[in-house]
């Protein structure tokens, strides 16, 4: 009789405690969102300062290996040579460690090309006459996972020089 009760005991607690058991292992846990960030949060658009000055995006939770595309949406009204409008310019990327991290710098062809919108001389290099500059404000940047699809956002502002003494 008590070794009965100890059986009813056992089986009671196993039928109770595989439901559980069986959705962990079926349900593994969801996926970390991937995140991304950047450094500095808030650029001088001054020229040649910026050049000088590392715009990095990091980020967390996205495929093992995969590249990361960092994107800036350009606001409506702001038009660049070669994107049209409503489309997005890349300005950076990354590809994403064993662990899902990835880190990207802004690279100087870049801060010239979409920052500046500088034009080029006829010797491939930055005319400075024609430096034309984005409108300060917020942007919105978007990166995007190659294979994943998946898609993190944050924003980097851009503000005037200060003005020279």
């Amino acid at each position: 009789m008590n070794s009965i009760r100890k059986i009813i005991i056992v089986l009671s607690l196993l039928m109770f405690l595989l439901p559980f058991v069986a959705c962990s292992t079926l349900f593994p846990p969801p996926k970390p969102k991937p995140t991304v960030a950047v450094a500095p949060g808030k650029v001088e658009l001054a020229f040649p300062g910026i050049l000088r000055i590392p715009i990095v995006f990091t980020g967390t939770g996205w495929t093992p290996k995969e590249m990361v595309v960092v994107d800036m949406v350009l606001p409506q009204g702001v038009e660049m040579k070669g994107v049209k409008p409503g489309e997005d310019v890349g300005i950076a990327y990354g590809q994403a460690d064993d662990a899902g991290n990835f880190k990207g710098e802004v690279p100087a062809t870049a801060k010239l090309n979409t920052i500046f919108r500088v034009g080029w001389t006829p010797i491939l290099a930055p005319d400075p006459k024609t430096l034309n500059p984005i409108p300060p404000g917020v942007y919105k940047i978007k990166a995007s996972g190659a294979d994943s699809g998946a898609e993190a956002t944050t924003t980097l502002e851009f503000v005037k020089p200060a003005p020279k003494q």
